[in-house]
């Protein structure tokens, strides 16, 4: 199984010498390849899956633990830094409490 891999890998020029070393940068190659691709997938569910749920917030005006809701509809957003996208018309937002209507942040 293993064979293919070397056949294939003893084509580039990463492999100077055939004393071993070949093999440290096989393998070096193939963690890389796993880190970038464990990367890709965590920032992917983090933006796709994570992002889109409602998050609770701490109100400083009366204290409580609400949902964040948009200023012009007063329904759910999607979040981003400093501000939000309404859920029902679209455009971008203040993010205020749902209990009592001042800003969040």
């Amino acid at each position: 199984m293993g064979d293919g891999l070397l056949d294939f890998m003893s084509f580039w020029p990463l492999q100077a010498e055939e004393d071993g070393s070949g093999m440290i940068c096989t393998y070096l190659i193939i963690l890389g390849v796993i880190l970038i691709a464990l990367y890709l997938g965590l920032y992917l569910y983090n933006k796709f899956l994570v992002g889109k749920r409602t998050k609770q917030h701490p109100c400083r005006y009366c204290g409580h633990i609400v949902d964040a809701v948009s200023h012009c509809c007063h329904t759910s957003v999607e979040e981003r830094f400093m501000g939000g996208k309404c859920s029902k018309c679209g455009k971008e937002c203040k993010i205020i409490c749902a209990r009592c209507k001042r800003p969040l942040y």
